[in-house]
């Protein structure tokens, strides 16, 4: 069990984590839910960080794959206790484009929530590791950190996802050129 007490500097070192860190985090989240509660669960990702400060590996030499662990693990959490993983998935059909004409736009969040409906059949593991790549651009390896798992099981991973969106026609993936040809 970790110490309740911070070795010293790690308050000041997650301060300076927070400073680098905190926006894209943040970002992160309320992509995946609302942005009270990624508000509260950024907060709560570098409390827990600080508490669990010993686990880090000081050997790392980035911290962000370990915080986007923590984080992604409270929001599995959060959307268990709330249930609102549906509600969360769907707020990003919003269209970023309002200069575009109501039926691009119409089409625009009808392809998006083809592909959220899509991710929603995903297996939870596969589905966090494609909103890690593609939200959080994390690499392949720092996912791989973030997850605990090996890197050729995020490729693994990804490699199913863009295979079940190739079939969602009009879809395209910036990581992968178009999906449906």
């Amino acid at each position: 069990m970790p110490s309740s007490h911070p070795p010293p500097g790690a308050a000041a070192e997650l301060g300076r984590q927070f400073d680098e860190h905190g926006r894209r985090i943040l970002l992160y989240l309320a992509r995946r839910t609302d942005l009270q509660s990624a508000e509260d669960i950024l907060g709560e990702t570098f409390v827990t960080a600080l508490v669990r400060w010993e686990s880090f590996d000081p050997d790392r030499q980035d911290a962000l794959p370990w915080l986007f662990g923590i984080a992604s693990n409270l929001l599995r959490r959060h959307w268990r206790s709330q249930r609102r993983a549906d509600r969360a998935l769907s707020r990003v059909a919003v269209s970023e484009r309002l200069d575009d004409d109501a039926g691009d736009r119409l089409d625009s969040e009808r392809a998006v929530q083809t592909v959220m409906r899509e991710l929603d059949r995903m297996r939870p593991a596969v589905r966090e590791t494609v909103l890690l790549h593609a939200w959080a651009e994390l690499t392949y390896e720092q996912i791989a950190e973030a997850t605990g798992v090996p890197v050729g099981t995020v490729r693994s991973r990804l490699n199913r996802a863009r295979t079940a969106l190739r079939a969602v026609p009009g879809t395209t993936d910036s990581l992968n050129g178009p999906l449906h040809v």
